[in-house]
């Protein structure tokens, strides 16, 4: 969930509020009684707790700055970079293959932005979180002697038909999800406005992966999809309007 919205864990809100500590108490004017104290609780014999403070690995990384030019703007590009580095760290570990594949920037995931229905968001999201044909294994209620997993889902819907996507690739729906626009106004998804007889791709396919998540959802609940509403509208007039 935290890497969704793109928030840092706990340990690393601490190691940032360390760091925010020693920059403001260091920039303190002399007039003020933690400057004259700065001195005594800096030294080793005061037994403080600064010497903790400043082994935040975050710290040492400013520490490699000229920290008499340190200032918030500095500060933030650091820290920014800092955090980049963490994400591409936990990328590369052997149990972040999900995190490597659905992630490729430490951004917020486009998926909570995006202009669609509350309905769509949610159906959206429950995928991406493998909620939605998630939990204990059911029956397919068209084929109730075959369980309805990822698989079966791929083949009973005709997702690489529908999505116009090569039968090798193993899960088109969440490829297409992962080429989704990262910032608002960005035509680097849609390529040159086409002329308005010609649609763009996604003005097809994004309503095809609202349609299919609709029936998605139905199928884990154990029942009939009903009558399709107009799914996918919104995002649609988002996109021909950046």
């Amino acid at each position: 969930m935290l890497h969704l919205v793109n928030q840092s864990s706990m340990k690393n809100r601490v190691h940032i509020l360390q760091a925010k500590f020693i920059l403001r108490s260091l920039n303190l004017s002399d007039d003020t009684l933690f400057s004259w104290l700065l001195p005594y609780i800096r030294a080793s014999a005061s037994h403080s707790h600064w010497y903790k403070l400043i082994s935040s690995p975050l710290w040492r990384v400013c520490c490699n700055q000229d920290i008499e030019h340190l200032n918030r703007q500095t500060f933030r590009i650091i820290c920014r970079k800092y955090l980049e580095d963490l994400f591409n760290q936990n990328c590369q570990r052997v149990y972040s293959k999900l995190l490597s594949a659905c992630r490729s920037q430490s951004t917020i995931v486009p998926i909570l932005w995006l202009s669609m229905t509350s309905i769509e968001r949610s159906r959206v999201v429950r995928w991406r979180l493998g909620w939605l044909l998630g939990g204990v294994p059911k029956s397919c209620i068209y084929h109730p002697t075959d369980m309805l997993t990822h698989s079966q889902a791929t083949w009973r819907l005709h997702k690489h038909h529908r999505l116009q996507m090569p039968s090798t690739e193993p899960d088109p729906l969440s490829l297409l999800l992962n080429k989704l626009p990262t910032k608002h106004k960005n035509r680097a998804l849609a390529g040159p406005k086409p002329p308005s007889s010609t649609p763009s791709a996604w003005t097809v396919r994004w309503p095809t992966i609202c349609q299919i998540l609709f029936e998605l959802d139905y199928l884990h609940h154990g029942k009939i999809p009903s009558e399709t509403p107009s799914l996918g509208i919104k995002l649609v007039n988002w996109l021909g309007k950046t």
